[in-house]
């Protein structure tokens, strides 16, 4: 099926991007985190405009927001942004979020987990694992859902192979867009996929990843989910476009997964690019919709 004229757009206006000469984004990306030091992350004005009243930042040793938060629904979900580990939230996020959380009546918590260069993924685990513990503590009879967008996906299914070997209860479904499941990037099936991504480059992933690992090898499951036992998995749900540097690495993911008689649904946006649910376009319109009717059934 054909693409859009807005998604053919969006892809346009996306290669245009503009990146200082010698320059890579990952050098742009971490200068400014760089300049902005550990300051307190803030709310884009739009989402303070459109969510105002409805999103409450709660403060506590990792910041946390609630979208939802009077739900009194049997679902809980934990969203997990993207951005490579080193990229706050952006205003698609927020956007994207309040399209979900206005057709969904669950309570959404968006951790502002820590990044790289000032971290790494050893104290966003423990963060994360501190957090997740109180959440079961507080929430004991609700189920648990997982979402998340590129390195946010990768993340939660890391976290959640982590926590069951902490013998702790995982999350009943994971609805994943995009996720990045392998930070070394040596499929070689990506190579011809890099060719029609107007946003992902490996010269900029992989300075990102070596942040992130901070020395760790990248075989690590917390690191690239791909190489993990899958243990604590119970039902995901991905969705990846046909122009996107990370196609070829999840559709071999859900090929393990299925191997391993998890229950795995796939999505696939012909034409479509990185995290596509998140652009002013039709088809991401479908994929939310789909995403809300996962959440929803039993």
């Amino acid at each position: 099926m054909e693409r859009s004229k807005q998604a053919a757009i969006c892809e346009r206006i996306a290669r245009k991007a503009v990146v200082p000469k010698g320059k890579t984004m990952s050098d742009v990306i971490l200068a400014f985190r760089r300049a902005k030091g550990k300051k307190q992350y803030r709310l884009p004005l739009l989402v303070k405009i459109r969510d105002k009243g409805k999103i409450d930042d709660v403060s506590s040793d990792m910041r946390l927001f609630y979208m939802n938060v009077e739900s009194e629904s049997d679902r809980l979900i934990i969203y997990l942004h993207g951005g490579a580990y080193v990229e706050e939230m952006l205003p698609f996020h927020w956007l994207m979020l309040d399209k979900i959380t206005s057709r969904v009546d669950s309570t959404f918590i968006i951790p502002d987990y820590p990044l790289a260069p000032y971290s790494d993924f050893r104290e966003c685990y423990e963060k994360m694992r501190v957090f997740y513990e109180k959440v079961l503590k507080y929430y004991p009879d609700k189920k648990i859902l997982f979402m998340g967008d590129s390195a946010g996906g990768g993340l939660a299914l890391g976290l959640n192979m982590y926590f069951h070997r902490l013998g702790l209860r995982t999350a009943d479904k994971l609805i994943l867009m995009s996720p990045w499941v392998d930070l070394i990037m040596d499929n070689p099936e990506i190579k011809k996929y890099q060719k029609v991504d107007p946003t992902l480059k490996y010269d900029d992933l992989s300075v990102e990843a070596f942040y992130w690992a901070n020395g760790e090898d990248l075989h690590d499951y917390r690191l690239s989910p791909i190489y993990g036992d899958m243990e604590g998995l119970k039902d995901v749900t991905l969705f990846t476009g046909t122009h996107e540097f990370f196609y070829p690495d999840i559709v071999k993911f859900v090929k393990i997964l299925e191997d391993k008689g998890i229950r795995t649904r796939l999505y696939v946006g012909e034409g479509l690019n990185h995290v596509y649910p998140a652009f002013p376009i039709p088809e991401a319109e479908k994929a939310i919709e789909t995403m809300c009717d996962i959440i929803k059934e039993e």
